[in-house]
């Protein structure tokens, strides 16, 4: 999360359109146990790491002037541990939300995060993302996880009025599949860079009924945000 996150949050918002739509800010939970060991989550439960309270930590110095009116978040530990570091500097209504869990990665959470040893569905998962139509037992699939996503937020920006500030906690999955097609990025480059790492904020506006436009990618404004599949992005462990 770069400094320019702070030193330009309000003019990033202003230049970003004229319309009045809600802005959502969208973060990442901080670095959990299962993440540091590369261990398959999914929706299963793993406490933050010292460095993952830090990394809320973090977060929540950047977030605590922002005049939050609601916070939803997924109802998994790690989101939930992040959003209350966060809060404590907000009084606002606080939901639970189950559509913004992590993906359901079904028998393989709790396994070894190595796409050599659990066959070909979760080297598709891993390599090959646009492949990985038949997920592994119990599992869902990426267009699953981007429509349960996508109509979550959809709803929450419809549920408020113009210009509320919105924050949202959720996980690398779910925040990928919302926020990679705003920068061009295909199903197939999911876990290439650019990364959006642990705690970090991400910031779109919503109107009701719209499309939600990119104001920052994990701290990047999204005028320097490009994407171009014919370059080579560093390949980021599924996390």
């Amino acid at each position: 999360m770069g400094d320019m996150l702070i030193i330009t949050l309000q003019e990033l918002i202003v230049k970003s359109g004229e319309k009045k739509m809600a802005i959502i800010y969208l973060v990442r939970h901080g670095q959990t146990e299962h993440n540091a060991n590369d261990i398959i989550q999914g929706q299963i439960n793993s406490p933050l790491t010292p460095l993952g309270l830090e990394q809320a930590e973090i977060s929540a110095e950047r977030l605590k002037d922002i005049d939050f009116t609601t916070c939803y978040h997924s109802p998994l530990g790690r989101t939930t541990q992040t959003a209350q570091v966060i809060l404590k500097y907000h009084d606002i209504p606080t939901f639970p939300c189950p559509e913004l869990m992590e993906i359901n990665m079904g028998v393989l959470e709790g396994e070894i995060n190595d796409h050599t040893v659990h066959g070909e569905e979760f080297e598709n998962f891993t390599l090959y993302p646009h492949k990985y139509t038949v997920p592994v037992k119990d599992a869902e699939t990426y267009q699953q996880l981007t429509q349960r996503v996508y109509n979550c937020c959809q709803n929450i920006a419809d549920n408020h009025g113009a210009d509320e500030k919105i924050l949202i906690v959720s996980h690398g999955g779910p925040l990928r599949s919302l926020l990679n097609p705003l920068i061009d990025k295909p199903l197939d480059g999911f876990w290439f860079n650019p990364d959006i790492p642990p705690a970090s904020i991400s910031i779109v506006r919503w109107e009701k009924a719209g499309k939600p436009q990119l104001i920052s990618f994990a701290g990047t404004p999204a005028a320097e945000m490009k994407y171009d599949p014919t370059e080579p992005h560093g390949f980021i462990r599924p996390n």
